[in-house]
């Protein structure tokens, strides 16, 4: 059997691999949520939680407290307004100002996902915090990103653009 091209990689392929993590969690969960008569998707997930926790929040909001973008979070909600679980709502002070919220059918249906979530939590405790640590690893992980992004690390251990790429330019001319 031929190994696999990503865990070959190692940590030149991290973020594949966590994709494909992703990706098998996500295709299960959803198998969960169709052999219970849910229509929920994984990647819905978090914001209907998130709803059914609060009595209603303006995108920003929501996009801040996930650390989404604005466009993320428009297609989450537009995915679970098809589901008939959100709509939006126009402030009562502020007409240019929206709210999100459960509707009732969105209410109702939070019921029915609780117990699968309580299951879920208790897996996901077995299988990545008593075992790995994977949690407390990923959470570490993500402060360290916050304090200074992929992007300005892979920067600084770069040399800098205006010492070397003149001097491939003028070796290329001649």
């Amino acid at each position: 059997m031929q190994p696999n091209i990503i865990n070959q990689l190692g940590p030149l392929a991290v973020g594949a691999r966590i994709r494909r993590f992703y990706d098998t969690l996500a295709k299960d969960m959803t198998r969960v949520y169709t052999e219970n008569g849910l229509p929920l998707e994984p990647k819905d997930f978090i914001l209907y939680y998130l709803l059914s926790q609060r009595d209603k929040l303006s995108i920003s909001d929501i996009a801040k407290e996930l650390s989404l973008t604005h466009p993320a979070v428009i297609h989450v909600a537009k995915s679970l307004e098809k589901m008939g679980y959100v709509e939006s709502v126009k402030d009562e002070e502020d007409t240019r100002k929206r709210y999100l919220k459960l509707t009732k059918k969105g209410r109702q249906d939070v019921v029915k996902y609780q117990p699968l979530w309580q299951n879920v939590r208790l897996l996901n405790n077995a299988l990545f915090v008593q075992h790995t640590q994977f949690l407390k690893t990923l959470e570490t992980l993500e402060g360290l990103l916050e304090q200074q992004s992929f992007y300005q690390r892979f920067h600084a251990i770069q040399p800098t653009k205006n010492n070397t790429a003149p001097k491939r330019q003028k070796a290329a001319k001649k």
